[in-house]
């Protein structure tokens, strides 16, 4: 019958196995594309990660601009005094933050024993400090006060260790074992380096790196090792003195929070070396990512580099050193 109806004998729909067939294409297209969309948003963060690493350089560089010196990388002020990051934060964000904050008061980096700078800096985040990618919590409540977790760690110099050739270490910190604190780096221990003292160069040295990811223990726990935990960002340490000239009276409380000294490659994650403490804050607590393949670190020049964790141990303690090529 040609009458322009339409015959229902003439409409045909899927079969189940053609059903199926195409599910199966979907799925497999899903599986093809998802990693590829996954690696793309990670690069994306970890470009994220980079900038934050130079506007912290941008900080820096005002700050030695304004002082002719950079930050003292810990400081000791009857007990625990400020990190780097106290002195450098104005010139990274809204300058009004650290208003009222006491720098040179006793305690002023113990959010225990200073009360009123922990007030300041209670809730307060910056993202410029935290790397998107970490899996680390943003804050950490110590003693009822929240407290921002940066991402990032200042380098204080390289170990002696595997016969790197480094002389200004302090043996450090109880009860972690052979384990050693540098003043070969830029941002150390109860002393402000200026730029003329970075015979290296600028573009060689290291300032910071990332510490944004959890160590594993022997029994596959996380172990967390950034900078500030679990004392905060606000501090520095309790020992005076600068490597090599580095002691406390009791060695359990040497050591210096928010800085680190270089001992392992990029991404060693293995929480049961010598020198890696969470608590305590090990003096050797490596630079370590969730990005695959390396971690960002920056320049005293200002440049952030991707290095990855197959560098040469010996390098890696180079650029951490200020001066190592004139030595």
């Amino acid at each position: 019958m040609v009458d322009g109806s339409l015959n229902l004998r003439d409409l045909r729909g899927f079969t189940l196995v053609e059903l199926l067939v195409v599910i199966g294409i979907i799925g497999m297209l899903v599986a093809v594309l998802l990693p590829a969309i996954q690696a793309t948003r990670e690069a994306a963060r970890r470009m994220e990660c980079a900038n934050n690493l130079k506007q912290i350089g941008l900080g820096l560089h005002s700050f030695e601009s304004s002082y002719r010196r950079l930050p003292i990388g810990a400081q000791a002020k009857s007990s625990f005094g400020v990190s780097w990051w106290v002195e450098v934060i104005p010139y990274v964000n809204d300058p009004a933050i650290v208003d009222g904050f006491k720098l040179n008061t006793a305690h002023a980096g113990s959010v225990l024993l200073n009360p009123q700078n922990a007030q300041i800096i209670d809730g307060w985040v910056v993202p410029t400090l935290q790397c998107p990618s970490s899996p680390l919590p943003r804050t950490d409540l110590q003693y009822n006060f929240k407290l921002m977790v940066p991402s990032y760690v200042g380098i204080s110099g390289a170990t002696s260790h595997d016969g790197f050739p480094e002389t200004r270490v302090a043996p450090c910190c109880a009860p972690t074992n052979d384990s050693e604190i540098s003043g070969g780096g830029v941002l150390i221990p109860n002393q402000a380096i200026r730029f003329k003292q970075i015979t290296d160069g600028l573009s060689r040295t290291l300032a910071v790196g990332e510490c944004s990811d959890y160590a594993i223990d022997s029994l596959n726990r996380q172990r967390r090792i950034d900078g500030s935990h679990p004392v905060g960002w606000i501090t520095g340490t309790v020992a005076p003195g600068t490597p090599p000239n580095y002691t406390n009276s009791f060695p359990a409380t040497e050591s210096s929070f928010n800085i680190t000294t270089v001992r392992y490659g990029p991404n060693m994650k293995d929480y049961d070396q010598p020198g890696v403490r969470d608590v305590a804050r090990g003096p050797n607590n490596p630079l370590i990512s969730p990005h695959p393949g390396g971690v960002n670190m920056l320049m005293v020049g200002g440049a952030v580099d991707f290095v990855e964790d197959e560098i040469d141990l010996v390098l890696l303690k180079e650029m951490a050193t200020r001066d190592d090529k004139s030595r």
